[in-house]
């Protein structure tokens, strides 16, 4: 009952850090980490190799960095090319894999998604605490004000990009093993972790506070869940 429940929570967690991180640094919902997710489930039942997930994401998440910073010029411009990003991976897994819908992989790493969180949080807050921190938070507060003062926020901005896709991918793989993979199996992990970031976001903190009242609301989410169901 209690790993249930640590798996329901980082799980909530580990999505909505991953959203807060591209929206704080990178400035846009990134709406490909659901697709991002599933590939990682596809991944998993192909390849049983999560080297081949995590490079699978960075490379992806290299490549929405180059497409925003070439293309978009707001907010707006780049939370749309991201849903079109993972639009386009949700549709190629259902062509490339249409003869069957659903896929099982015949092992479980799913406790390894709780590893993965932790980690995940205590390098936010390790960043947040060591030199770089306060060029960090001048970014989330005021990212045009940080590049004319010499911040290298387009090196922070495909960190931020790379390191959260190549996360979404591995929780997907690691998740596997206890879903029914289809090309849309990282929807519902998204909108989870649009709500927590959303509802934190209406503190209005900026640094390690921030992620950790992530932590306090997907522990609240996570507790709701395990009464009503």
């Amino acid at each position: 009952m209690a790993l249930n429940f640590l798996i329901s929570f980082f799980s909530i967690a580990l999505m909505a850090l991953l959203v807060s991180v591209n929206f704080r640094i990178g400035k846009f919902l990134n709406l490909s980490l659901g697709g991002l997710f599933a590939a990682g489930g596809y991944i998993a039942y192909f390849t049983s190799n999560p080297v081949i997930a995590v490079l699978s994401g960075l490379a992806f998440g290299f490549l929405l960095y180059i497409a925003i910073s070439g293309i978009c010029r707001s907010v707006i411009e780049a939370t749309v090319l991201s849903l079109g990003a993972g639009i386009l991976i949700e549709r190629g897994l259902e062509i490339v894999h249409s003869s069957s819908y659903y896929y099982f992989v015949s092992f479980d790493y799913t406790n390894y998604l709780i590893v993965l969180g932790a980690v995940s949080y205590l390098a936010v807050f390790a960043a947040y605490i060591s030199p770089a921190g306060l060029k960090i938070k001048f970014i989330e507060s005021d990212h045009e004000l940080a590049e004319m003062y010499g911040v290298n926020t387009k090196g922070v901005f495909s960190a931020a990009t790379s390191l959260t896709s190549a996360c979404a991918v591995l929780a997907g793989f690691f998740v596997s093993g206890s879903l029914a993979i289809s090309p849309t199996t990282g929807f519902g992990y998204l909108i989870s972790g649009i709500i927590v970031s959303a509802i934190s976001a209406q503190l209005r903190q900026i640094g390690a506070v921030h992620y950790a009242t992530l932590l306090a609301v997907s522990l609240a989410i996570a507790g709701l869940l395990e009464v009503l169901f």
